[in-house]
């Protein structure tokens, strides 16, 4: 069975995700995850809601040199944020996302603690099992 894991992206970047122009998803760490994992995206603030899921089809695993020259156009950042972001580590990694769906209605943070009290936003990312989140999706 795949994994879920949540990730926290900031508003700006989901928006790129959803209208199909950021392709990899950037994180410092690599996530316990893998081909067909599925990724619950929740936005920082000011929205701090659930907007939406992907899945992921690939992991890349690289120095930051290596995954700009090889996928700046899918990273939905330009290049000085990009290096600010990497700045001082010698890896970087992207996980290569498709299957994007916004959802009708966010979820919002108020919303997601009434079903699981105990939910804070991950900083990065979050594992979760399938079965315990499927009711937040009915929260709407």
């Amino acid at each position: 069975m795949s994994k879920v894991i949540i990730l926290s992206i900031k508003p700006e970047f989901s928006d790129q995700i959803f209208e199909g122009t950021k392709k990899i998803e950037l994180r410092k760490s690599k996530p316990n995850v893998g081909k067909d994992d599925l990724v619950i995206i929740y936005n920082t603030i000011p929205d701090k809601a659930i907007v939406g899921i992907c899945k992921i089809t690939e992991i890349i695993q690289s120095t930051p040199d290596e995954i700009w020259n090889n996928y700046s156009n899918d990273l939905g950042i330009d290049k000085d944020r990009y290096f600010q972001y990497y700045f001082g580590r010698d890896k970087a990694v992207g996980l290569k996302i498709d299957s994007f769906r916004r959802f009708k209605k966010k979820i919002s943070l108020d919303k997601i603690r009434e079903f699981i009290p105990s939910f804070s936003p991950p900083q990065t990312f979050k594992y979760y099992n399938r079965d315990s989140l499927m009711g937040i999706f009915t929260l709407g």
